[in-house]
């Protein structure tokens, strides 16, 4: 990562620090309400859509990132509110028992510093036995390529999904060791400050849902 050229190690870095300020939910949680009962014997999907996955920053991770003279700002539709940032959720399909499965977002994060803006966009929580959260890295709105930033644990989270309405909450944020690397290497001016595991803050997901048989969304 040191041969490569600075406006490369700042795009990954910018990357990593975007989506440290992003959100989202995961699976299995741990304490989490009945699913919605399925018809006997016949698969479920849980479809989402409308609400947003709002993320609320950590205090230690908001001051590492203006002590390295980083400014963040949402790209529309994303917002910023006194719970947090807030990206759109354009649609989404999970498992009801399990929320095994994909949410998608729209919006994302400018990371600015001096000259440099970098864009991370249209946020994807992969909800599997390694949840995580990626999106699109670039220099513009529209992203570049997409990249893993943050692992979900999900020791902590609850989980409800009843008439119509989802929600899990309390899911942490942690940095990966990719996107600790790419920080350390740009703003680290030769320490380390980031590191995999770092608690960047927690989510919260708010959603419709409506459930169809699973062989109709594959």
């Amino acid at each position: 990562m040191r041969h490569r050229s600075r406006w490369v190690a700042v795009l990954a870095a910018a990357a990593a620090a975007a989506l440290a300020l992003t959100l989202v939910p995961g699976a299995q949680a741990a304490k989490k309400a009945p699913a919605p009962p399925a018809a006997k014997g016949k698969a479920q999907t849980a479809i989402l859509y409308g609400g947003a996955t709002t993320v609320a920053l950590d205090a230690g991770a908001a001051g590492a990132l203006e002590s390295l003279g980083i400014s963040v700002a949402p790209v529309k539709p994303a917002s910023a509110g006194k719970s947090g940032i807030s990206f759109p959720i354009t649609v989404g399909a999970v498992d009801p028992a399990t929320l095994a499965g994909k949410i998608r977002h729209s919006g994302g994060l400018v990371f600015a510093k001096g000259e440099t803006s970098v864009y991370l966009t249209r946020y994807t929580i992969r909800i599997n036995e390694n949840p995580d959260l990626t999106g699109k890295v670039g220099v513009g709105k529209r992203g570049g390529e997409r990249a893993s930033l943050f692992n979900l644990d999900l020791a902590d989270a609850q989980v409800s999904l009843a008439k119509g309405r989802a929600e899990i909450s309390g899911v942490t944020l942690k940095l990966t060791q990719g996107a600790a690397d790419a920080l350390n290497a740009v703003f680290g001016e030769g320490q380390e400050p980031f590191s995999e595991g770092l608690v960047i803050g927690t989510a919260t997901v708010r959603a419709h849902y409506v459930l169809v048989p699973a062989k109709l969304w594959r």
